[in-house]
């Protein structure tokens, strides 16, 4: 028994490689999440999923404090254990009514760090289900030697490249079906993709990327991330700055820049995957 999963809810995530669903806001406070977006990307005049990836949160101290929500992390303590930093988070959003949908990947193939053991949590602003074009996963995929990946970019795919791994035996896929304020935890290396949104309301998903101290990035001395509970005695990570209002210049300034290595590294490993 956890912190606050069940022994076997903890053990369903290490066999699956997800676990679903998981209660952290109300659905009224998701709701308010979802406007704050709304406002936000009339604000900036584009999506926020295109103008700020990677580290999505650091511009903004209510996503900082979603990262750091209490709840949230007594469920990744269960997973992770109890010194947890946060290295990225991403939006992942359709519109009502949107074609648009990701491929069949598993995020390791882009990630560079080691041990593989990064943590996402996605989190439900809307209702995510198989007609607005939820999450749906392969059971025990992460226990799976590395799948193949082909390049296949296609306008309606958000991902951009068309990362698409082949041979997907399609009939396991399980859907993630979330209420507003809810949340799916996902191992990096399992496979997973979603369709498009055939409802007539939008679909946000934020996607938190939790580690445990002595994860490390392979392609550097140091990576950055918030620490959001108890210490850091590895000395892999540095601090990521906090930001003190909306959109604070010092915050996008870091996130463009590690925006830059991460879009470079991909660049990179899937050069070496065509050869």
């Amino acid at each position: 028994m956890g912190k606050i999963l069940t022994s076997e809810q903890i053990k369903s995530y290490h066999s699956n490689g997800f676990l679903f669903p998981y209660n952290v806001f109300t659905p009224a406070e998701a709701g308010q999440l979802s406007a704050k977006v709304v406002n936000i990307e009339a604000r900036v005049g584009g999506e926020l999923q295109a103008k700020f990836r990677v580290k999505a949160h650091l511009p903004f101290p209510w996503l900082c404090d979603v990262v750091r929500n209490e709840r949230l992390l007594d469920a990744v303590e269960d997973i992770i254990g109890p010194d947890i930093l946060c290295w990225g988070a991403s939006f992942f959003a359709k519109k009502a009514r949107d074609p648009r949908f990701i491929s069949w990947h598993n995020d390791t193939f882009f990630y560079p760090y080691e041990p593989q053991e990064t943590l996402s949590a996605w989190v439900s602003f809307n209702v995510a289900n198989i007609e607005s074009g939820c999450i749906h996963y392969i059971p025990g995929s992460h226990l799976e030697p590395d799948p193949v990946h082909v390049f296949k970019p296609e306008p309606a795919n958000l991902a951009s490249d068309g990362r698409t791994i082949v041979g997907v035996d399609e009939s396991l896929a399980v859907p993630a079906l979330l209420a507003p304020g809810q949340v799916v935890f996902h191992h990096e290396r399992v496979i997973h993709g979603s369709g498009p949104n055939n409802s007539d309301h939008p679909r946000i998903g934020f996607v938190i990327h939790y580690v445990a101290p002595h994860v490390r990035n392979k392609t550097a001395d140091h990576d950055t991330a918030i620490l959001c509970r108890g210490s850091d005695p590895s000395g892999y990570w540095l601090p990521d700055p906090e930001p003190t209002y909306d959109l604070d210049p010092e915050c996008i300034r870091v996130l463009e820049e590690a925006r830059a290595r991460f879009l470079e590294n991909n660049r990179r490993r899937a050069a070496e995957e065509i050869k």
